[in-house]
């Protein structure tokens, strides 16, 4: 049984500005298949959270690379699924700030 998945107000707010960006400059129809593969990703790791390995900057958070541009952050707390951060592969990682 999968557990349940929280976004973090940070999350949640990459997540719209990283859809919202692929809409306007490639279309809703990619979109919308980018928006399926990123749950079907979350899916997964609600079903197994322990899927993807821990970070090497903060072992308290697991990495999981969704695409060649962006990685997801996320952390375990043995009832549920906190969905931390999505960045840009391309960003300076000494702005995570995690």
């Amino acid at each position: 049984m999968p557990y349940s998945v929280r976004y973090s107000t940070r999350a949640y707010i990459e997540y719209e500005e990283i859809l919202g960006y692929v809409t306007e400059k490639f279309g809703i129809s990619i979109g919308v298949k980018v928006d399926a593969y990123f749950e079907e990703v979350i899916n997964q790791i609600a079903i197994n959270p322990f899927l993807y390995p821990f970070s090497d900057k903060n072992n308290n958070l697991r990495r999981c690379v969704i695409s060649h541009q962006t990685t997801l952050y996320y952390r375990f707390s043995g009832e549920y699924v906190e969905l931390i951060s999505f960045r840009g592969n391309k960003m300076n990682p000494k702005t995570l700030g995690i």
